[in-house]
């Protein structure tokens, strides 16, 4: 499904979100039940990549986009956003070199892309927890390395994927009236960079690099 199909899909259902409403009744009172809602949503990402050389949720991001929710039964529902979402790693370690003696060896990796997740959502009393599956698209990157001997990173030999699929994991709380909160845990399936394409001495493991991160998100549900 190209990424035009999806806008697509994301604008009808928002659209439909705000002004479909179904009405349940019960012996006391009439209850607003929506089975479409929409809204946007900011948040901060808190990332690392794994199979660096550094360790520790240090790279700050923004994530950021509009989402809509499929309303199944009174506590299952189905989510899905488009949001533009930062991630990568940052970090400095300290190098012993019979060469150029300790010195502090630093590393930044940035990685920008389009994020389509599509959640399963459970609610229950204020709380909702959520798991699915995110594509990510990669729209830009950015990767420094900083040590006494200067480090030519190739475009090409080095690259990163182009594409991420995350599985997620997440929990929210419903805070006042349209405003809610959550935290999201997502984590690559499969390598966001083989090791044959990480810039030489910058490898832990064997298995490659992936993204890791959490997600402190505000949102506003309309």
């Amino acid at each position: 499904m190209t990424s035009r199909i999806i806008c697509s899909l994301l604008t009808t259902l928002l659209l439909l979100a705000l002004d479909k409403q179904l009405y349940a009744q019960s012996n006391f009172y009439e209850e607003e039940y929506k089975s479409f809602s929409g809204g946007a949503l900011i948040g901060l990402n808190l990332a690392q990549v794994d199979g660096d050389r550094y360790f520790g949720y240090k790279k700050p991001g923004i994530v950021a986009g509009v989402f809509v929710n499929v309303q199944l039964s009174a506590k299952w529902g189905l989510g899905v956003e488009m949001l533009y979402s930062q991630k990568g790693s940052r970090g400095d370690a300290v190098v012993e070199s019979v060469y150029a003696g300790t010195y502090i060896a630093q590393c930044h990796i940035g990685l920008s892309y389009i994020e389509l997740p599509v959640v399963v959502r459970y609610k229950k009393s204020k709380y909702v927890g959520e798991a699915g599956i995110s594509y990510n698209r990669l729209v830009k990157t950015n990767e420094t390395i900083l040590e006494p001997q200067p480090l030519y990173i190739d475009a090409e030999k080095n690259r990163f994927s182009s594409t991420d699929i995350n599985y997620v994991l997440g929990i929210g709380r419903h805070l006042h009236k349209q405003l809610h909160c959550g935290v999201r845990f997502h984590y690559s399936i499969v390598d966001i960079r083989p090791m044959e394409r990480i810039p030489s001495g910058y490898g832990y493991g064997t298995r490659g690099q992936f993204n890791n991160l959490f997600s402190i998100r505000l949102i506003y549900q309309l």
